[in-house]
């Protein structure tokens, strides 16, 4: 499949690290990718003045003095799968293909967390656009049933959310009492309370590992997001923080890792920092023997989990955290109801540099609209819309 590139730079400078790395200055490879650019005057690895400084109104939090990383693991079973499709409609239940339970216009990954996507096979409102969208009581109560049987009748929930003729439904968890981040189940709810869509996953991590980390402040949490940033930084109010729990991927695996949960106005989405130091998250790339991947000699690679994505017509552009000192890859595979992103971050080890690790944008240009398809990672985890 041909897919164009474009690439926006990065504007957020997020925290400051040291790391061996380089190929900041290499040339744009061939092909439907680009190499990672540093604005206008600013060489590699160095802050982007332009970036964003966020200031807390008022006193924060301290937090525990340690807590502990949850994850999941196993397999998801038929039971759990075939819950989710009564609930969702899903006639003829589902059946074992590949590494997937798979139902008609419901797709389950069999490795915990159980990766999910629904899409109705025929969404009338969609196809005759004659729907009006439905209120958000009426949006609740049709998701309830599925919410249920995902086991999360006590979740947070949002229906303030609008997507085509569709209100959109949004449950957050709770996991050991702590509000998440990055977990959410999305139900899209047409007129008349049927469910024409939807993305999650199926377990939720309920116990936290055994080893527990050392917490620090939610003020160091923030002076951490504004380290490397210029004075002449846009400045951004922030008027509140919760601990919580923030999904992240660590040695491939999604995981929910201690964080703080900044309230910023400003912004639609809740801003999320590791509470914990980020050398306990590990790589959010798979380990794999012999350590270097398979980019070409003399380089490491490995995947970039997307945090968010946007969607203008054909154009999808995913939202991460990098540095200025690798290069970002991007491309796209549309297959039925999803549209699955891959992210590569491919870096030179041997040469020392500060590395500011910035909120990165790529672009690619989709075969058509994006459109009710549902965006998924690589590993099939769901991203959210920015």
């Amino acid at each position: 499949m041909s897919m164009k590139m474009r690439v926006f730079a990065g504007v957020a400078g997020l925290g400051l690290l040291v790391a061996g790395c380089g190929g900041g200055g290499d040339a744009a490879p061939a092909g439907n990718v680009a190499a990672s650019e540093s604005p206008p005057g600013i060489a590699p690895g160095e802050p982007d003045p332009r970036g964003v400084r966020y200031r807390a109104e008022g006193a924060l939090p301290k937090g525990p003095e340690k807590a502990g990383v949850y994850g999941v693991r196993g397999s998801v079973s038929r039971d759990a799968a075939e819950r989710l499709a009564r609930a969702l409609g899903v006639p003829g239940g589902v059946r074992a293909e590949g590494g997937e339970w798979r139902g008609e216009g419901l797709t389950v990954a069999r490795q915990a967390p159980g990766v999910w996507s629904y899409v109705a096979e025929d969404d009338k409102c969609a196809r005759e656009k004659a729907c009006s969208v439905p209120g958000e009581a009426e949006a609740r109560k049709a998701a309830r049933p599925v919410l249920a049987a995902l086991g999360l009748s006590g979740a947070e929930v949002r229906g303030d959310g609008v997507r085509g003729a569709s209100r959109v439904v949004r449950a957050d968890p709770e996991v050991g009492g702590l509000p998440t981040d990055g977990w959410a189940t999305r139900l899209q709810v047409a007129a008349g309370g049927e469910v024409v869509g939807g993305a999650g996953r199926l377990d939720v991590p309920r116990t936290a590992e055994e080893e527990r980390y050392a917490v620090r402040s939610a003020a160091e949490a923030l002076a951490a997001l504004n380290e490397g940033v210029g004075k002449d930084g846009k400045v951004v109010p922030v008027t509140g923080a919760r601990f919580g729990l923030a999904a992240r991927t660590r040695e491939g695996r999604p995981v929910l890792v201690p964080a703080w949960l900044f309230s910023v106005p400003t912004q639609p989405a809740t801003l999320a920092q590791p509470a914990i130091e980020e050398e306990h998250l590990g790589s959010g790339a798979p380990r794999h023997p012999g350590g270097a991947g398979s980019a070409g000699p003399g380089t490491a690679s490995g995947a970039v989990p997307p945090v968010s994505y946007a969607a203008a017509g054909r154009e999808l552009s995913l939202r991460f955290t990098g540095g200025a000192c690798a290069r970002y890859r991007a491309h796209a595979e549309e297959k039925g109801g999803q549209v699955r992103v891959h992210l590569t971050e491919e870096k030179k080890p041997g040469k020392v540099c500060v590395m500011i690790a910035k909120e990165l944008t790529r672009s690619v240009t989709l075969d058509r609209p994006l459109g009710d398809r549902t965006v998924v990672t690589t590993a099939g985890e769901p991203v959210p819309a920015a």
